[in-house]
């Protein structure tokens, strides 16, 4: 009777206990709409700043307008551009709802019991250093960690409405909408407007909806089989064939890397490369993350392709190159082969925000970098060789000799023009500008000393260094993450040819740009994209696809009259 009574007693514990969290849920939800409401009816600024800077909501804990310092939470100078209103209300009054990974806390797990949480700044294989919600630097020996998981929890407190009326918050959500990038100095490479073509580009989906595919990030037409394609998905771990053939579509799985490459909000499977002699060799090569000891690397490897090449062979990869970053940010993500046969790495500089380590002008590390290599040959010690070209290979302890370009932020896509063999570079900026660059050998492009082309800090500014600009930034208004494309070479529209196409993943704006001799010549606003475009890709022909995030491969169809 006794155990029989316990049990009743337990069940209606836990229906009381979830009846009083429903309530409190649904008493969550009716303060949030309150909230809501009255945001969005607009508010004073002037005050809504004063709200800001009390002590009683707290934001300057985490947060700062335009000022160099280390925090938890991002810099807000420029918040009215890259947010509209609804975004902001929601950021604010649901913060755990959407959290960049810029910004994504762990939680530490000591060996004594204790959990810290903050954003990391460092990892090494003796400490990891967070930034708790006080913008306090925590110093957390790895001997001392039992756990370590990234966070789905914003350090950012979602009860606001604690502190804080209706009114302070409407106040404080206009003055967060005023916080937009101020147009100081003009550039002739950074417009303040974009034309926009009269007839613009259409995007027509290269496969039916049942063939979508999951969170894909990159597509690459495979060599010696026209309207075949290989495209990757990040989270997954999968690469997939998809052929276009007069009876249908045929989609399959071509490779799993999910026993070796680690998933995540952005982490997984970035790219592929196949090797230019794949029709031969069989092989290929991927940029995927891992986490070994405790410590996220992007690495590079490669892998075979069974003799008719209908799929991977399966088994272990052979490893190249393993980057080990200070956090899990900004991490590059692109490989390719170049014109010259050898293959190119994009480094990112590895965070926290800022690169206040100074990565990016680091010569000793290959983080904030082009890279390349020799996959054909190898030298002594190495898995692959250093070209004899490569601007520091005989720098010794000076420099890396798999540096090609330095002075990178997150140099996410790049390609070559198949004309001219000029490279460019989409690199995601920090807080004001998005830019494409066209690197050349041994070049510093500037980060973090300039931001496109603003000085950003001096810090790691040496004297007599020589900086080369990007050939065009736009500003936060315009975008908050650039894709870089390629240069269009197809036969479909002439009128294009000699454009370097590319994109704003948040804004899904596509432009078409003209250069001459690295100086801009003319932008336009060519069209939209229904989803995130994150990738671009060029088949056989050289027309031109567009990668959604959300799952969709795209044509982009380009209307012939831009130019006549």
């Amino acid at each position: 009777m006794r155990n029989r009574n316990q049990i009743l007693a337990l069940i209606l514990l836990i229906i009381q206990t979830t009846s009083i969290l429903q309530a409190q849920n649904e008493d969550h939800k009716q303060i949030v709409a309150h909230y809501t409401a009255a945001a969005k009816n607009g508010g004073d600024a002037a005050k809504g700043k004063l709200v800001f800077e009390s002590e009683k909501s707290n934001c300057r804990k985490c947060h700062t307008v335009g000022k160099k310092e280390v925090k938890a939470g991002p810099d807000l100078m420029v918040i009215g551009d890259k947010f509209d209103r609804d975004q902001i209300i929601r950021s604010i009054l649901e913060p755990s709802a959407q959290i960049h990974p810029d910004h994504a806390s762990h939680a530490v797990t000591t060996v004594d019991g204790k959990v810290i949480t903050g954003v990391l700044q460092f990892q090494s294989n003796e400490a990891l250093e967070l930034i708790n919600e006080k913008g306090e630097l925590i110093t957390i020996a790895k001997e001392d960690i039992d756990e370590q998981l990234r966070s789905n929890t914003s350090l950012m407190p979602a009860d606001l409405y604690k502190v804080i009326n209706e009114s302070e918050f409407s106040d404080l959500v206009q003055y967060l909408t005023t916080l937009k990038q101020k147009d100081r100095i003009a550039y002739p490479g950074m417009p303040d407007t974009f034309e926009t073509v009269a007839k613009q580009a259409r995007v027509e989906a290269l496969h039916d909806d049942s063939h979508r595919f999951d969170h894909p990030v990159c597509i690459i037409a495979k060599p010696g089989s026209k309207n075949t394609y290989m495209i990757v998905e990040q989270k997954t771990r999968h690469i997939y064939q998809l052929s276009i053939t007069p009876e249908g579509q045929k989609k399959h799985l071509w490779a799993d890397l999910s026993h070796e490459a680690i998933t995540g909000t952005y982490e997984g499977v970035l790219c592929l490369a196949f090797h230019p002699d794949f029709l031969h060799n069989r092989k290929y090569y991927l940029n995927y993350h891992v986490r070994e000891n405790d410590i996220f690397s992007p690495v590079i490897v490669e892998r075979t392709a069974v003799e008719d090449l209908s799929h991977d062979t399966g088994g272990a990869s052979r490893r190249l190159l393993k980057i080990e970053q200070p956090t899990v940010l900004h991490w590059g993500g692109m490989l390719a082969f170049g014109p010259d046969g050898y293959l190119y790495i994009g480094a990112g500089d590895g965070g926290p925000q800022e690169d206040p380590l100074g990565n990016g002008q680091n010569l000793g590390l290959h983080l904030g970098k082009i890279l390349r290599i020799d996959v054909d040959h190898r030298d002594a010690g190495l898995p692959y060789s250093i070209p004899k070209d490569n601007p520091f290979r005989n720098a010794g302890e000076k420099a890396l000799p798999e540096i090609w370009a330095y002075g990178f932020r997150m140099p996410w896509r790049f390609s070559w023009d198949s004309k001219t063999k000029e490279m460019y570079v989409g690199d995601i900026g920090q807080n004001l500008y998005e830019e494409i660059n066209m690197p050349k050998l041994g070049e510093n492009h500037g980060w973090n000393v300039y931001e496109a082309f603003t000085p950003f800090s001096r810090q790691y500014l040496r004297n007599g260094e020589t900086f080369t600009p990007p050939v065009i930034a736009y500003r936060r208004k315009h975008g908050v993450s650039v894709t870089g494309g390629y240069v269009y070479r197809g036969n479909r529209s002439p009128s294009y040819v000699g454009k370097y196409i590319f994109a704003d993943f948040e804004t899904k704006t596509i432009w078409a740009l003209t250069q001459k001799n690295r100086k801009l010549v003319d932008v336009r606003v060519i069209g939209k994209v229904p989803e995130k475009p994150c990738s671009f890709g060029v088949d056989h022909d050289g027309e031109l696809f567009i990668v959604g995030y959300q799952g969709t491969i795209y044509k982009l169809i380009l209307d012939d009259s831009l130019y006549n």
